[in-house]
């Protein structure tokens, strides 16, 4: 596991407590360009968490709150 302020990355899909706990409830599954897979608060513009900058910029369009990102 390699952490910043905003994203996690694991080598292998965390169990479910630690997903949630990270992105901060339930989450939904963004497939990557390079196979891998973004994990994302499904709720983080509702919740109005703020934007999170660098997954933004991995994506293309506004990802908010903390994310992990998986190798598939």
């Amino acid at each position: 596991m390699e952490e910043n302020k905003e994203i996690t990355y694991f080598d292998t899909e965390p169990e479910l407590n630690i997903i949630q706990k990270i992105v901060g409830g339930y989450f939904t599954i963004i497939p990557m360009t390079d196979k891998r897979l973004m994990l994302v608060n499904e709720e983080g513009e509702l919740k109005k968490l703020p934007t999170n900058e660098e997954a933004t910029k991995i994506m293309g369009y506004p990802i908010y709150g903390n994310v992990l990102i998986v190798k598939n």
